[in-house]
């Protein structure tokens, strides 16, 4: 039977996106994400939230990584469901080092940032 880990990487797949890019995305490490992926370890309740948000942007339920049900979009399979987007990406190299600078920040100093670019 097919875990939440191996959902979740074939989610992460058909985006393109690195370990690093989601851990980004969630506000957790690569290797956490690679322990969630292997069914090494579970993410943590206040991860789920953040998974939750992200995953629906692109069509896809919670229910459906952890227990496998209420298919993505209406019945399309998850490649259907999320291929239809694509991972961010710097356009030039100030854009590639301004992210850098960011993904490297802890996670409450990167809220401390977006709350201060907003305002």
């Amino acid at each position: 039977m097919e875990h939440f880990g191996a959902r979740f990487k074939r989610f992460r797949d058909v985006q393109g996106w690195s370990q690093e890019q989601i851990g980004f995305e969630l506000n957790v490490s690569k290797a956490t994400v690679s322990k969630w992926e292997s069914g090494r370890a579970q993410p943590r309740l206040e991860n789920l939230s953040e998974i939750r948000r992200l995953v629906a942007r692109y069509g896809l339920s919670l229910d459906y990584l952890i227990d496998g049900i209420d298919e993505p979009a209406a019945g399309r399979s998850v490649h259907e469901a999320a291929a239809q987007y694509s991972a961010g990406e710097a356009r030039n190299a100030d854009e590639a080092a301004l992210l850098a600078h960011f993904r490297a920040l802890k996670p409450a100093r990167r809220k401390a940032l977006l709350a201060f670019i907003a305002g």
